[in-house]
């Protein structure tokens, strides 16, 4: 039987095919009449987005559709879902806000994912996207963890009682601290 769990260390099984060349990548797939998509991601790392006009990305050479967070929002697309949820050590249940897969509203990071290109190749999704313009407003933003616990730090989540998602323990704390 194969023993799992918190420090156990677990065999890679698929290295060997990826060092040597042999292993097959997203990128090495290539189908007849395949689509590419490319995302077009925030250079901001808090801002709401005012406005995106895409009319000139769907007009470029080989582009297929261009979707954005508002065709999202209306086709009633879910998110992405935290994959474990954990309380905190006060028992309390982790801050889980939606996770569009394309950001409607407010971009919280840079690279939030604001609008998507499908064409027939890579290269003519990845030009369609910078014919994408998003009229942002800046907002304020911290550049580390300090600051962003610090109590006048702006909220990255509105609906939560601060940046801080939750204050987690795992394990035997006298045992590491000797």
């Amino acid at each position: 039987m194969t023993e799992t769990g918190i420090g156990v260390a677990v065999r890679r099984v698929e290295d060997y095919r990826f060092l040597t060349g042999q292993g097959n990548y997203t990128d090495d797939i290539n189908r007849p009449g395949q689509a590419h998509a490319w995302i077009l991601r925030s250079p901001h790392a808090h801002a709401n987005i005012k406005s995106i006009d895409a009319k000139a990305a769907l007009a470029a050479p080989g582009v297929i559709a261009v979707f954005t967070g508002k065709d999202v929002v209306d086709d009633g697309l879910g998110g992405l879902p935290c994959g474990w949820q954990v309380t905190d050590r006060h028992g309390e249940p982790m801050i889980e806000p939606a996770h569009p897969i394309l950001v409607p509203d407010t971009v919280r990071h840079v690279g939030d994912q604001v609008a998507v290109v499908i064409a027939e190749t890579r290269d003519q999704a990845r030009d369609a996207s910078e014919k994408i313009a998003v009229d942002y407003e800046p907002l304020a933003a911290c550049a580390s963890t300090a600051e962003a616990m610090s109590a006048k730090a702006p909220q990255v989540w509105g609906d939560a009682k601060s940046n801080l998602c939750y204050d987690w323990e795992l394990g035997d704390r006298a045992a590491c601290d000797d």
